[in-house]
C-alpha cells in the first residue's frame, strides 16, 4: 500500500513537471514567433463594391503602383463623440490596434500596447480600434473591460470601415502607418513585445 501511494505521489510530480516545461515552452515560442505580416490591401472607402479581382489582386501591386495612404475616416469615442483618422494623428506616425474584449490574443498583447502608450505616446498616435459588433461586444463591456483591466490608452469604435477598408476580421489586426499617412506594415493576429517595439522604431525613424 505504501509502494502505491509513492509511485502515484511520484507519477503526479512528474506529471506536474511536465505540465509547468510545457508552459515554459509555450510561452518562449509565443514570445519568439513571428506574427502573420500582410501588406495592408486597401479598398477605397468611397467605393459601393469592390470587384473579386481588386480584393484577389497581389498584394505587393500596391506597393509598385502607388503609396497607400490611410484614408481620413471617421471614428468615435466611447461616448459617442466623432472625431476622424487626421484629427486624431495630428501629423504623427499611428498605431492601430483592431480588438475586442472577449479576444483571449487580443487581451495578451494589451498589455504590450500599453507598455508602448506610454512610452511613446507623445511621438505616435494609437488608436486601439474595438470591434464593436452589439452582440458578443457593445459599449457596456468594453467599457468594464477597460475599466478592470487598467488600460489607459484611448479606445475609439468605428461603423466597419476599417475592417472593409482592410479587407479583414482577424483579431487582432495591427497596422503601422507613417508620419506621412503611407501605410509601413501590417500585422494579422497576436503580435510581441519585440515585434511591436521594432515596428515602432522604424516608424520613429
Amino acid at each position: 500500500m505504501k509502494k502505491n501511494v509513492t509511485s502515484l505521489i511520484l507519477v503526479l510530480i512528474a506529471f506536474v513537471a511536465i505540465i509547468i516545461i510545457a508552459l515554459v515552452a509555450y510561452n518562449a515560442l509565443r514570445e519568439t514567433a513571428q506574427p502573420m505580416s500582410f501588406i495592408p490591401q486597401m479598398i477605397e472607402s468611397g467605393t459601393e463594391v469592390a470587384t473579386e479581382a481588386e480584393v484577389q489582386a497581389p498584394q505587393q501591386s500596391i506597393q509598385e503602383t502607388q503609396e497607400p495612404k490611410m484614408p481620413d475616416i471617421p471614428f468615435y469615442t466611447l461616448d459617442g463623440t466623432e472625431t476622424s483618422f487626421e484629427q486624431i494623428r495630428k501629423g504623427r506616425a499611428v498605431v492601430i490596434n483592431y480588438w475586442a474584449s472577449w479576444c483571449p490574443p487580443c487581451k495578451e498583447e494589451l498589455p504590450h500596447f500599453q507598455k508602448a502608450y506610454d512610452t511613446y505616446g507623445e511621438q505616435i498616435s494609437f488608436i486601439f480600434l474595438n470591434a464593436l459588433d452589439g452582440q458578443r461586444e457593445t459599449i457596456q463591456t468594453v467599457t468594464k473591460f477597460i475599466k478592470d483591466f487598467g488600460f489607459t490608452g484611448p479606445v475609439y469604435t468605428d461603423e466597419g470601415l476599417f475592417s472593409y477598408i482592410f479587407q479583414t476580421n482577424s483579431l487582432p489586426t495591427t497596422v503601422f502607418i507613417h508620419a506621412d499617412g503611407t501605410l509601413a506594415s501590417g500585422y494579422l493576429g497576436y503580435i510581441s513585445e519585440s515585434v511591436l517595439q521594432q515596428n515602432i522604431e522604424l516608424l520613429l525613424r
